[in-house]
């Protein structure tokens, strides 16, 4: 068995893959200790990523396996396929326009071992250019273990910062045995998909280790993922969390975090939409917010009363809250557009 395997999504990323398979097949824990899956989630550039793909299959064919999507399922679906295929004793998630530090295997799964660590975190470092060679790590001394063997531990960890536990896939180390008993998968055909991912990790891991080493160097460009196609995915974010309060009420655990899981619905699901859809620019309507009103009391009705909810006074949370108690017209509408927008900008949004 490899110890490690990295699933890349890759969708038209010819130009960037070079770089990231560079720092991949360069890992200090060596190619024979590492299997790396390219999943072609159906890209569209005239075959440029598929001929890429496909030559470093053929010239590492023990280190790297290519998989070949007919249609596109953003990169959830992409990663769900690259881990039906995964066979390391623990598995993680690298975009083909990233880049990891050359010794990140190495110290991840040495970490992992050491600890026997369900999950092994780390930082990233955000970059606009392609500058970073990797080979010099930045450090600092906040590394921790935490075990997650009882409930209150839980209820914390749920409503703590997400510096230390993030909701985002990328910069994790997972164990690939975690993931196949219980069965977690990405939502697909969706951005912002992550939290149906990382959050039953997070419900159901044991122990967690923080790595404070940037060691994922994640590119910020402007035509990825999140800053391209808006208006045909500006409400993904909210499908996403009602997909995985769904899930999540199948496995059992709304009845066991019912009041952590509606506050992140609250924050993640309802704010972070209205949020995004701010930063964007738009001024949202009037069906808007009702829409979004509407997913949240459906899946939690009393959303006004959760003692989280209630006890933040924030002129956010004061804005949201006013919207979610108010009968909506034009005018509070307007209103409540002014007072997000201007609640954003002072930086007091979640």
């Amino acid at each position: 068995m490899k110890k490690i395997s990295v699933i890349v999504p890759c969708y038209n990323v010819a130009v960037y893959l070079d770089r990231c398979m560079e720092h991949l097949l360069g890992q200090t824990i060596g190619t024979g200790e590492m299997e790396i899956i390219l999943v072609d989630d159906a890209s569209t550039d005239n075959g440029a990523t598929r001929q890429k793909i496909s030559g470093y299959e053929q010239k590492f064919p023990d280190t790297v396996t290519a998989i070949f999507l007919e249609q596109n399922l953003r990169q959830g679906g992409a990663r769900n396929v690259g881990m039906s295929y995964a066979g390391g004793e623990y598995l993680m998630f690298c975009d083909a326009d990233d880049w990891l530090a050359y010794r990140a295997m190495e110290i991840l799964y040495g970490t992992a071992k050491e600890y026997d660590a369900d999950v092994v975190e780390y930082r990233y470092k955000t970059l606009t250019d392609t500058g970073e060679s990797g080979k010099t790590i930045e450090q600092g001394s906040g590394s921790y273990y935490r075990e997650l063997d009882r409930e209150d531990m839980k209820r914390k960890l749920l409503m703590g910062s997400t510096d230390d536990f993030s909701l985002g896939c990328m910069r994790k180390l997972y164990r690939t045995a975690l993931i196949r008993e219980h069965s977690i998968r990405f939502a697909q055909n969706l951005i912002c998909e992550e939290p149906s991912f990382t959050l039953p990790v997070r419900l159901y891991e044991k122990k967690h280790v923080f790595v404070d080493a940037a060691l994922y160097y994640y590119l910020l460009r402007p035509d990825s993922t999140m800053h391209s196609n808006w208006d045909l995915r500006k409400w993904d974010n909210i499908k996403v969390w009602m997909l995985l309060m769904e899930d999540l009420d199948r496995r059992g655990f709304l009845t066991v975090y019912p009041e952590e899981l509606a506050c992140m619905m609250y924050d993640w699901g309802f704010g972070l939409s209205v949020r995004m859809m701010l930063q964007k620019g738009y001024v949202l309507t009037l069906e808007e917010l009702q829409m979004l009103k509407k997913v949240l009391f459906g899946c939690f009705p009393q959303i006004l009363k959760n003692p989280y909810v209630a006890a933040r006074a924030g002129k956010w949370d004061s804005a949201i809250k006013y919207v979610l108690r108010t009968e909506l017209t034009e005018g509070i509408v307007e209103q409540a557009n002014a007072e997000l927008a201007e609640a954003l900008q002072a930086g007091s949004a979640k």
